[in-house]
């Protein structure tokens, strides 16, 4: 019967359904932010992190979009649903949602003993791992002191686990007692998902109908009723459209009336009480509304004989009845009919104002890059080796010109070691370090070069080389002279180094960095300077597609890579 009423309707299904869609998810710009700082605090570690909203808001639905976000970032998750649970029987069912086979008596001691060698092991093989907490306002003190405990387990300065506990407003209410300050000063990342205003309302109502091939569509009057029946709880807001379809069928309607939209909130408030108190809400103010009106025209009535009407002026009274007009609207109609003004926008630091000359400069000075790169035989020479370290070879020859090989990387072809050496050093004015280069080399340890470099000179580690010279670096293969990673070592003057990259944290550099993510197409943030979700989840973008490691932060082989495909666009 049901199947009937949608395909009356011309619908493939039932666009209202109360499971959560993870095909079909409605995306505000308030759940997208919400996502990226989510997933930017997971993949980063940062911990605890919180999200809140009321019942119905669609905190599960956006959580499973969270999980469809982090798939492949090699993150082991545990999702805890039944929050009724003591501190053993919570951390029993964590264990088992991780796969683990916990003995039933063991205690807490055991238990988080059980899960640290797991998650141990977890980072062992680069993998993170998560505990999403459903429902955390219903745990016990002494569960939310467990998880604590496990928030404390680290490697290296890592965390091991990262906690996102999900609930109602009142779980942020329990985390304020002094109990949990504790807990508290742990969360790193707290939002809170709110209900949808009256354009989001319309906006979803039609991109579900939409999606289950609906030419229905609600906007003006059946709208702000139902607006004001749900207060835009997307729980409410499937009930009563559901119950609206039906409507629709039942009356013969070929639109989303008024008249069905009411029956519906009638039929849905004889079960849930919050319906039934906004609209009895609604209705207590539009008696009032009708009673000051009713005031308002005795009023001008009583006054009309004693006001002076200028022959062509507007009639005192039609003013009065404007007035009164308008003051029987609802005031979220009114405030619709009110012009529109411009929001306030917070101050916000210029710092494009600041323009980053070092950055400007080391771009317009390259203008035809150079790329040196040295080739070398697969095993050195001893005695060009030792020659080169008692410094009796002479460094002063000029290498050869540069060949073109297919795959448009430079070659430089040198008989000896020394001479490979210097081709690669000279380009940076390092000639000077051949010795310390020999030596880095010998040992196979590249910080031993990178610890005598000077100032805008930075070593990367590279496991290819760009296919067209775009930007002037000198590369020589490690890998074929030292049978080690990487495959390149390359030299250059980056246009920018980032010191600094925390949820926050503000500098021109990051402005440069965010105009080279958008140029490619991974920032769509505001360029302020500043590291926020946005511009962390471009980076992580960038480097995933790149098949650089996943730093999530711009290292120097990131901003290399930044640089060649800026340029290269």
């Amino acid at each position: 019967m049901t199947t009937d009423i949608f395909e009356a309707l011309g619908l493939d299904r039932n666009p209202f359904s109360m499971a959560a869609d993870t095909e079909g998810y409605f995306h505000t710009d308030a759940t997208k932010q919400i996502l990226d700082e989510l997933a930017f605090g997971i993949l980063s570690r940062k911990g605890f992190l919180l999200l809140a909203g009321e019942v119905g808001v669609g905190k599960t639905s956006l959580l499973y979009q969270l999980l469809r976000r982090l798939e492949g970032e090699n993150l082991v998750t545990s999702w805890i649903f039944n929050t009724m649970l003591n501190k053993e029987e919570l951390l029993h069912a964590i264990a088992k949602d991780y796969g683990l086979d916990a003995p039933k008596s063991a205690n807490v001691a055991q238990l988080i003993d059980l899960l640290q060698g797991f998650l141990v092991e977890q980072n062992a093989q680069d993998k993170n791992c998560a505990i999403i907490v459903d429902e955390a306002h219903n745990l016990s003190l002494p569960a939310m002191e467990a998880l604590r405990m496990l928030s404390n387990l680290e490697v290296s300065g890592r965390k091991l686990v990262q906690i996102l506990l999900v609930g109602q407003p009142e779980l942020k209410e329990r985390l304020d007692e002094k109990k949990l300050r504790q807990l508290r000063s742990r969360i790193s990342i707290f939002r809170e998902l709110e209900a949808f205003d009256l354009d989001a309302t319309g906006r979803y109502v039609n991109f579900k109908l939409s999606s289950a091939q609906s030419q229905f569509r609600i906007s003006g009057a059946p709208l702000k009723v139902l607006h004001r029946a749900t207060e835009g709880n997307t729980r409410m807001i499937n009930l009563i459209m559901e119950r609206t379809l039906y409507a629709a069928v039942a009356f013969g309607e070929r639109e989303l009336t008024v008249k069905v939209i009411k029956a519906a909130v009638a039929e849905i408030a004889s079960c849930q009480i919050e319906v039934a108190e906004r609209m009895g809400r609604s209705r207590k103010r539009m008696k009032s509304f009708a009673l000051v009106a009713g005031v308002l025209m005795l009023f001008a009535a009583a006054v009309l004989p004693y006001i002076p009407s200028d022959a062509g002026a507007r009639s005192p009274l039609g003013f009065v009845v404007e007035r009164v007009m308008v003051a029987m609207q609802p005031a979220q109609e009114q405030q619709e009919q009110q012009p529109a003004q411009k929001p306030e926008v917070a101050p916000v630091v210029r710092i494009a104002e600041q323009k980053p000359a070092p950055v400007v400069a080391a771009q317009s000075v390259i203008e035809k890059p150079q790329v040196m790169i040295a080739d070398v035989a697969e095993k050195p020479q001893a005695d060009a080796s030792k020659a080169l370290k008692s410094q009796k070879v002479s460094l002063t020859a000029e290498p050869k010109a540069a060949t073109s090989s297919g795959n448009q990387q430079l070659v430089k072809a040198v008989k000896t070691f020394p001479g490979s050496y210097y081709d690669f050093l000279k380009p940076m004015g390092l000639e000077s370090k051949v010795s310390d280069f020999s030596d880095a080399v010998d040992s196979g340890q590249i910080d031993r070069l990178e610890e005598v470099l000077p100032g805008g000179v930075q070593a990367l580690k590279l496991d290819r080389l760009p296919a067209k010279r775009v930007v002037s670096f000198t590369a020589f293969p490690w890998k074929k002279t030292v049978n080690d990673n990487p495959a390149w070592l390359a030299l250059w003057h980056p246009p920018f180094i980032v010191k600094d990259f925390y949820y926050g944290y503000r500098h021109e550099d990051i402005l440069v960095l965010q105009r080279m993510l958008k140029k490619l197409g991974y920032y769509w943030g505001p360029d302020d300077g500043m590291v926020g979700p946005v511009t962390w989840r471009a980076i992580n973008s960038f480097q995933k597609d790149m098949k650089l490691k996943r730093t999530m932060w711009p290292d120097p082989e990131t901003v290399f890579w930044l640089n060649v495909m800026s340029k290269q666009g």
